[in-house]
């Protein structure tokens, strides 16, 4: 059977949702599909920064797990310090609740949801796109947006993935009840914990969450280069004094970094979005703010496209790289400079307690990455007697 939409978005995830709900509001017929039944567990820390929740902009109440003020630092699980707030500077969720909550939302204002159909082929003729699920039930839209996440099949259907050897990334969780972390201080109840120097690009985290410790580490690594994080994660846990040693069960997921300001993201009446389009902070590893973002993006490249008649996918690339590449672009920058001399990063934030400040303002969205990187370079100035070393320089692009 044949159906017409406006809009088809594969996947429902922040992006997806995000996407979806705002097509559907502009009055445009959108289906979203979902593989996987609602809600399903999503691997994920689950932390929303402050501009994520402005982003959203409706109440999140009911899915909010803690409320996070302060940031607990520790280098190798030694050396501790932290920064804390007088006001939030985050708030925690599971992913299942938190995205199963954004696609009622879409439907909310009209889209149509289908569960448990994954995407089986996709492609664009006579000015529309032709879309089968695993099921066989055929479909067509005038637009296809990708939120598919990582190995994205709309991206690989449209040859839309990054050239082999852009970088990998891997992240490695496990939620842990409280009763079998029962030594865990509860005065940090209200701080994450991300701890650097045991993990190879990349770090390790605590996020308290109302039922227990959402515990993981995660990395990036470029050239395509493979990695068993098994080991830097059993250490990490194990260096956990609070945990009772028992059994973990983890759950492992790609994480698909942001690698170059000229990737594409869009061709013809397709667009990707969210992990899709490896819109991923190469630092923190975090995507739900770049996915709900890219999500808005979308919707608007399309909207604009029907009213104007220009073209969605240049459209959208042009929003994306105004709006987001350029911020991830000295995230990069930053991220070479901090896995390539992780001790020396470490001992200038914990030197200048000002910088950590100044990086709340980023996560709050009143500070840019290139804001907080000049910061950083002065500080370590300072650090080092007023000179930068040629490797600091290349490591943090000649910034």
């Amino acid at each position: 059977m044949n159906r017409d939409y406006d809009v088809i978005v594969v996947g429902t995830g922040p992006g997806g949702s995000t996407a979806a709900r705002f097509c559907a509001r502009a009055g445009l017929k959108t289906l979203l599909i979902e593989k996987e039944r609602l809600p399903r567990y999503k691997p994920c820390g689950g932390c929303l920064s402050l501009k994520t929740v402005q982003l959203l902009g409706f109440d999140l109440s009911r899915v909010i797990e803690n409320t996070v003020y302060g940031v607990k630092f520790t280098y190798r699980l030694r050396d501790a310090f932290s920064i804390q707030s007088q006001e939030p500077i985050a708030f925690l969720v599971m992913r299942d609740s938190f995205d199963h909550f954004l696609v009622e939302k879409a439907s909310e204002e009209g889209a149509e949801i289908v569960e448990g159909e994954k995407l089986a082929s996709a492609g664009e003729r006579d000015g529309c796109v032709e879309v089968e699920t695993s099921k066989g039930e055929r479909l067509r839209c005038q637009y296809l947006i990708g939120a598919d996440g990582a190995g994205s099949t709309v991206a690989r259907l449209f040859s839309l993935l990054p050239p082999r050897g852009e970088g990998i990334g891997f992240g490695v969780e496990s939620e842990i009840p409280y009763e079998k972390a029962v030594g865990f201080p509860m005065k940090e109840a209200h701080l994450i914990h991300l701890d650097f120097g045991g993990i190879p690009n990349g770090y390790g985290w605590v996020f308290p969450k109302s039922g227990g410790l959402s515990i993981g580490i995660g990395g990036m690594f470029p050239g395509g280069k493979k990695f068993n994080p098994s080991p830097y994660f059993s250490a990490f846990t194990k260096g956990l004094t609070y945990l009772d040693g028992g059994r973990i069960d983890v759950t492992g997921h790609p994480l698909p970094p942001f690698y170059d300001e000229g990737q594409k993201v869009a061709q013809g009446n397709v667009l990707l979005v969210g992990d899709a389009a490896h819109l991923i902070d190469p630092l923190q590893g975090e995507g739900i703010y770049y996915a709900v973002r890219s999500g808005m993006l979308a919707a608007e490249a399309i909207l604009r496209s029907k009213e104007e008649g220009i073209s969605p996918s240049d459209l959208y690339q042009d929003f994306v790289r105004l709006h987001i590449f350029e911020n991830l672009k000295w995230a990069l920058r930053f991220s070479g400079f901090v896995f390539r001399f992780t001790k020396l990063a470490y001992r200038t934030f914990k030197r200048y307690p000002e910088i950590g400040d100044f990086y709340l303002q980023v996560l709050e969205g009143k500070e840019t990455y290139q804001g907080f990187v000049m910061k950083v370079k002065d500080s370590m100035r300072d650090l080092l007697k007023g000179k930068l070393s040629e490797k600091i320089k290349r490591a943090m692009g000649r910034t």
